[in-house]
This record gives structure tokens, sequence and C-alpha cells, in this order.
């Protein structure tokens, strides 16, 4: 169903009502079939029991245990906090729910809803108004429509000339602002918002009214952050850094900057060899790391950076810590969510790298660029899943997610583990045609935390 175009949108009464069954159910089954929760395996779970429950009269009786127990088929006593995940759900399925009846549900009469903190849904009858009669307009003479027209047309003109003017000087403000205004909290992020996200619209809509430079940090920030993967690219990392340190210059009280400037450096660290030069990097990227935490203790962000700072450095203990606190902080920070799963794959830990890898894939965008299925592939292969493990390598490729060596580093190991010698061979050779001379091997056993795990890989490049 397409959307209403925006001149011809009927004008709707609403009131809550207990609809028949038939009509509910109806209504569930076109939010499942549509674009917006295509792929939302479990969102779409969730959907359908407590529409069922409340159906049958449990609605006041649904709670996040038995969301866990009915749904996710796991006692809420195992594993990390499992209602927690639910409240991420939970939340996920109202941004869905926006999506749905701002795009191809705008026209149904009966919408499903969700009252803040409760997961009991409600049912939303929307009635068309009967339309008011138009007055009748009077007729125009030509003439007077082209002034009209020439009227029109010259104040958008002057309408789009101020538009960019006001944005030249709001985006100047963000790259000459020696200091930040004071009265903007440090650790305030303005994620990008979408449709119907009105949280994210509110914050941006203050960070503009008290600090355009913090505003337009933000910006900077969210997007360098949207860019960091291909991680193990140097060059790649070195834009993406110089990206932070814009950041940082716009607004040196703002944590993200010295949060994101912490990954890439570590990142880049990760790629060059035992020495005085890694060794600078790291302590650098340290000193970035802790700079994000005094002025953001309270965001994922400068815990996970702080994790993979910890994780480059071999404190395993320190970046499943910090790693933990972030997933805490946000549960549904997708790019914490991607790096917990690769600190968790590299620390050998890796249940919790499919585990992480998945909840970080069902929250994420169509247009969001993480290398999720090549975390999962490599974790099942370490699991001794190797069809798995081709497959969803084989589906990151096709899908345009970020590859590296390491990718093509497990595709032959995969080769080798499931005996097929010449594909192997074959990405042997693509490897050294990509990345003449990259130190793969030395890459991998800088990476994980134990050796054999590093050998089990490295012993089919030979």
């Amino acid at each position: 169903m397409t959307n209403p175009d925006e001149h011809d949108v009927t004008p709707f009464e609403s009131q809550y009502v207990t609809p028949e069954s038939s009509v509910a159910m109806a209504a569930l089954g076109e939010i499942l079939d549509s674009p917006e929760f295509t792929g939302a395996g479990r969102v779409q779970a969730f959907l359908e029991y407590v529409v069922k429950e409340s159906l049958g009269g449990r609605g006041d009786r649904i709670r996040g245990k038995t969301i866990v127990e009915d749904v996710y088929g796991r006692s809420p006593l195992i594993g990390r906090d499992p209602v927690a995940v639910v409240r991420v759900d939970a939340g996920r399925l109202r941004r869905r729910l926006e999506k749905y009846y701002a795009g191809s549900g705008a026209k149904a009469e009966l919408q499903i809803n969700f009252q803040p903190g409760s997961y009991e849904p409600h049912f939303l009858l929307r009635q068309e108004k009967a339309p008011t009669p138009a007055a009748p307009q009077p007729e125009v003479a030509p003439v007077q429509k082209e002034t009209t027209r020439r009227f029109s047309v010259g104040l958008l003109a002057s309408l789009v000339v101020a538009v960019i003017a006001a944005s030249l000087f709001w985006w100047q403000a963000g790259f000459q602002a020696d200091s930040p205004i004071e009265s903007v909290d440090a650790g305030i992020e303005a994620p990008p918002p979408g449709p119907g996200d009105a949280t994210a619209r509110a914050v941006r809509d203050a960070l503009f009214s008290n600090s355009p430079a913090r505003l337009q940090a933000s910006n900077l920030a969210m997007k360098a952050r949207s860019l960091q993967f291909p991680a193990l690219e140097p060059k790649w990392q070195d834009a993406v850094l110089l990206m932070f340190e814009l950041v940082i210059e716009m607004d040196g009280n703002y944590f993200a900057g010295y949060a994101g400037a912490a990954e890439s450096k570590a990142l880049i660290a990760v790629t060059r060899p035992p020495g005085k030069d890694r060794d600078g990097l790291l302590q650098e990227a340290d000193d970035l790391a802790s700079r994000a935490l005094e002025l953001g203790i309270d965001q994922s962000w400068s815990h996970s950076a702080a994790a993979l700072v910890a994780h480059v450095k071999r404190d395993f203990k320190g970046a499943r810590q910090q790693s933990d606190r972030a997933t805490s902080l946000d549960p549904s920070d997708l790019h914490a969510l991607n790096m917990d799963a690769l600190i968790s794959l590299f620390g050998g830990d890796f249940e919790r790298a499919t585990d992480m890898a998945q909840r970080a894939a069902e929250i994420m965008d169509p247009r969001d660029y993480f290398p999720n299925k090549s975390i999962r592939a490599s974790a099942e292969f370490h699991l001794g899943n190797y069809s798995e493990a081709l497959d969803l390598i084989n589906e990151s490729v096709l899908e345009g997610d970020p590859i590296s060596p390491i990718s093509l580093g497990y595709l032959i190991a995969i080769h080798s583990k499931m005996g097929d010698a010449n594909s192997a061979k074959e990405m042997l050779n693509l490897l050294n045609a990509a990345w003449p001379g990259f130190p793969i091997g030395a890459l991998f056993r800088s990476l994980y935390r134990d050796p054999a795990h590093a050998d089990e890989i490295i012993a089919t490049l030979r």
C-alpha cells in the first residue's frame, strides 16, 4: 500500500474500542505482512502474542516475565536479564508501529498501540469525519492568477535563500565555536530521528535552541560513527578519525568526539606491528576513552569505546566489564551491541558473540553498515557450524556488508574445513590480490585472546 498524498488525506476522529476478534486479527495480519515489519521475527511474535492475549481477556496479565516464557521460550532466571530484552523489543515494536501507521498503514481504520510502560495493546478506531462544505471561491481573472503565481515563486525563492543562509550561519557557528554553551549537558547525544520519533526530535530541538554548535557536533559524530566499518582499513579509519577530531574541535566538552576518536585510533593500532608506533596510538586511544568517560559516564558509547581500547591492549577482563556496562546502559545501542559481539568473538565467547550479533540484527535498519553477518559467521565457524558460517558470509557479501581481510581469512578456513581445497585456494588468491602483503596471521594473533583460535584459521592459510 502506498502512502497517501499529503493533499488527499481524509480527516479522521479516533476512539478506543473493543473490536471483534476477527477484525482485530485482520488488522494484525496486515501489520505482520507489511514492509515495516519484514525481517523482524521476534517483534512480530511479540505483537501477535500480546494481541491474542488481549483478545482472550488476559491483557491485564501480560508482563515481561510472561513474554520471556511464552514468546522467547526461556526462563527469566536464565541468562543476562531477559526481561530487559523485552523492554528493548517493546520500544522497537512501538517504533515499527509508528512507521507502519505513517507508511503502508496510514489508512488503517483500526490501529493497535501501547501506552508507555504497558505491554497490553489498545485498539483505536479511526472514523472519517463528515466533510465540511467548502465556501464557494470567487473566480479570479487569468491576469490575477499570473500575478499571484509570480508573487508565490518570488516568495518561495526568498524563503529558500533565507533557509540556505541560516544553514550556512549555523554550520559556521559549529565550526567556529571556541567554547560550547555551558547550559547544555555535555552528555546529551542527538541521534538522527526517524519518522515519528518524538523523543529524538525533542532532544535535537533543545540542542538547537541552546547550542547549534553542539547539535552540529552531534550530527557529525553520528555520521562518523556509522562509517567506522570496514574497521581494519587504516586509510578509511584515518578519514573517520579526522571527522571525530573535527567534532572535538567544534565542541571540546562533548563526549562523542572523544569516544569515536578512541575507537578509530584503537582500530588503526590493531593493524600496526608491535612497537612504539602501536604503543603510542594505544596510549592516545586510552586517553581519549578516559576523557569520553569523564564527559559521558552515563553514555553507552563511552563505555563501548573504553571496551574496544581495553581489548586491543589485551586487557580482556576490563574489555568485558566495560562492554557489559555499555550494553546495560543502552540495550538498543546498535553500535555497542556489534562492538560487544566483536569483543566476545575475539575473547573466545562464541555463543555470546552470536547472541549479541543476532540482537543487533533484529534492530538494524537496512541502511546500517555493520559486518553483522560476518561476526556471526566467524563465531559459527569456531562452534563447528561450517555450513551455516558459509551461508552467513555469502549473504553478507550479497547484501553489501563491509568486507575485510578477516572475512576472506574465514572463508578460506571454512572451505578448508569443508574439504573444498579449490575454493579455499581461490579465496586465498583473492585475499592476496585485494590486500597484498597484509599480515593477516599477525592480525589474528593480535585480536584473539586464545592463540589456539587464531591458529585454527592461520593453519589453513599455509
